[in-house]
Order: C-alpha cells, then structure tokens, then sequence
C-alpha cells in the first residue's frame, strides 16, 4: 500500500531522519512514481536540503514561523493531492534553540519560538485534517514528557505579559498535550457519528538527546558546549527517528483497542503512563484561544 506523509521540520535533524525513513518504507511501493497510488514524502522548511536521498522526496519551501505561509501552504497542499492521495503522517519537527527574550513574528506578532514550536504546529493540523487518511498518525515531536495543566498561565496563554523562556517551553508542552487530547476527542465523536471504526491517532513525543545542529543557533560561547553534551549523550537523528515512529505504530495500535487515540511517547517510543487528562473545559479554553492568535494573524495585512 502506498504511503504519503508529510513532514515539516523535515530538512534537517529530526525531521529529515523520519522523512527518509517513511521514504524509504514508501518507496517499496511497486507502483510507478507519479501515479496515484505511489507513496510520497513532502518535505518542508526553509531551506531545501543538499541531499535528498529517495526518489520519492519532494522538497516545498515554508516559513514554519508564519501563519499566513502555513495557510498559503496546505490550501496549496490540498489543492495539489489527487483522488486516492490522502496522507498516512502528518509529521511536524520544526523547532529552535535560542536564548533571546520574546521575539515576535513580523506582522503577526507571535513569539517566535512559540509559533514553531507550538502554533503553527497546531494550524497544519486544523487545515489539513481534510487531507489525512482515517487512521492517519498525526505526530508532533516537541515535549510530550513534562507538559501539565498546572504550568499554564490561564489569563495570558501567549505570553504578552509574562513571557520567559522556560515559561514559553512550559506553555508549548502543555498545550501541546492538551491538543492531541482535543484533536483525539474530536476526531472520535466524529467517527462515532459516521459509525466508522478506524481514526486517527495524535500523538505528542518526547525526542529526548538528539545529536543535531541545533546549537548552532545558541550564542557562540555555548555552541561548543551544546555540541559536546549533544556528542555524548545524544542519540542520532536517524536512531531517533526509528523509536519514534516505531513506537507511534505500536502506541496507536495498542491505543485503539483501549478506545484511547492519543498518545505521549518518550524518546524510545514508549508510552508515558500518568499523563494528565484535560477536561473538556480546559480543552475548550486552549483550543479557543489557538484559533484566535492563528485566525487574526492569518489575516493581518
């Protein structure tokens, strides 16, 4: 069968190891490349990668940080998807590590780090829930370890006020967790109303260390000490990629004979056991408040 995906974040790190693992899976298709039912890789970020090793690998340029380009995008995206060309993953890596304050978005005025790391990722959901197969694997690699609702700041969400760095990491895992319970949640009612049994399955994973060139965007006088902890106790990209993408098949093949379709996973692709469950006001309140930061910044001008 074949296998499409897509994966943002996905020139470099992370991202890339997990898009030429599923790559590689798709090209064990024996369909011709090019027809409907050959898999497919979309790679996205800003800047193309300098080997693109699968034949079945296709580079789209994208500005994770904005809003406006993520929209332009997946309506593109979609607009481009033939009959029988639904998505299996929908993957989303993107990501930085800097110690500047509060740096917002040109025009659309969201932390910058923020808006990789958590918004954006949450827009691509939304918009390309009509592009994704019914037992598609949704997978946002960020924190799914140590988010909790008791980290929010419910009265500033986005951190006008009371921004920090550790505060912003600590808003992005939360709310993260939070949306794969929401999107689990949705996706479940509307499968129950369509008296379908199959559906997707979201999960939020915890990479741990990973060797990547992260660190570069640090200052300079902490690149040499990022780059030789990440030497010693991280583990490659390409290690990464296979834990988490194994351990998402077997999470969600084990979530849905539970009737569970969400899943936090550790950096060897296990399950995190005791993950809070949000409530559905608490789900309402955060989903609410995404799509009013994404929706005024889709359409600030």
């Amino acid at each position: 069968m074949a296998i499409r995906a897509v994966v943002v974040g996905g020139t470099s790190g992370i991202g890339y190891a997990m898009a030429c693992r599923v790559a590689a899976q798709a090209s064990t298709n024996s369909s011709p490349a090019g027809s409907p039912a050959a898999g497919s890789v979309i790679i996205s970020g800003r800047t193309k990668p300098t080997n693109i090793p699968h034949s079945n690998m296709e580079f789209r340029a994208l500005d994770a940080t904005s809003m406006r380009q993520i929209k332009q995008y997946t309506d593109a995206l979609k607009s481009d998807l033939q009959p029988g060309q639904a998505l299996d993953y929908l993957i989303m890596t993107q990501g930085i590590m800097t110690t500047a304050g509060r740096t917002e978005t040109p025009e659309e005025g969201i932390d910058r780090k923020m808006a990789l790391h958590y918004y954006g990722k949450q827009l691509l959901i939304r918009e390309l829930l009509p592009a994704l197969k019914e037992d598609a694997k949704i997978i946002i690699v960020f924190d799914g370890l140590l988010g909790s609702p008791s980290k929010l700041n419910w009265e500033d969400l986005d951190l006008k006020k009371t921004y920090g760095l550790s505060k912003a990491a600590d808003h992005c895992m939360a709310m993260n967790d939070c949306m794969v319970q929401y999107w689990a949640a949705t996706a479940a009612a509307a499968a129950a109303a369509q008296k379908k049994t199959q559906q997707q399955h979201f999960v939020h994973a915890w990479p741990g260390g990973v060797n990547t060139s992260l660190h570069r965007e640090l200052p300079w006088y902490l690149r040499p000490v990022a780059r030789a902890a990440l030497g010693l106790v991280g583990v490659s990209p390409d290690t990464c990629a296979r834990n988490l993408l194994n351990g998402t098949a077997e999470c969600a093949e084990a979530g849905g004979e539970e009737g569970r379709f969400w899943s936090n996973i550790d950096n060897k692709g296990r399950l995190i056991k005791n993950k809070a469950v949000w409530s559905e006001e608490q789900m309402r309140r955060v989903a609410d408040h995404t799509w009013e930061i994404v929706d005024a910044a889709i359409i600030t001008k």
